[in-house]
């Protein structure tokens, strides 16, 4: 990608930010984010086809993110305990991103692509787990369940109070799957 590219669309996810932090999605107009970003029309729409698709890029890039800092943790099976931690610590470490990114009905966006993402990436590498349901509901439930958990009693505490809600969902999702 050229230098002119690169500039172009840091300065258009940069515009996007600003106004996301503000308004929903549904508020942000092409012709508004490119007078923040200083380009034109024609120029947005070279590299987009609408500000759905930037949404979904920068969103896509969050999960890839969080997903990638995960690193090989065998997935919710071999360790949920480790699996569910580090999730959560990634979720920590990309807080503002998904503040941004994700809210003003935006949320439920989050945990569905992470789920999709990690049951790709899981069976990319596992492909025989596709049809294992005990594979599919934990990781349905370990995403979903825990990220539920957390958002209920994590939310507005310092960081000693989130860890120790971390560590509680850790054991909580360790204990479930070793029911099955």
């Amino acid at each position: 990608m050229d230098l002119r590219t690169r500039k172009t669309r840091r300065a258009l996810r940069g515009a996007f930010l600003e106004m996301r932090a503000t308004r929903p999605l549904e508020k942000v107009t092409v012709r508004e984010l490119c007078e923040r970003a200083e380009i034109s029309k024609a120029t947005f729409y070279l590299h987009y086809h609408s500000v759905v698709d930037l949404s979904r890029e920068l969103q896509e890039a969050v999960v890839s993110d969080i997903v990638s800092g995960l690193g090989e943790t065998g997935g919710p099976l071999a360790d949920p305990r480790r699996f569910t931690r580090e999730l959560f610590l990634a979720f920590i470490e990309h807080a503002d991103e998904i503040d941004v990114l994700f809210s003003r009905g935006q949320e439920h966006a989050l945990i569905e692509s992470v789920e999709r993402e990690l049951r790709r990436r899981i069976l990319s590498a596992s492909p025989e787990l596709e049809s294992d349901m005990r594979f599919n509901m934990l990781l349905t439930y370990q995403v979903h369940g825990s990220h539920a958990t957390y958002m209920r009693y994590a939310r507005g505490i310092g960081d000693e109070g989130r860890r120790d809600v971390v560590d509680a969902i850790s054991e909580a999702s360790a204990a479930v799957a070793s029911l099955w």
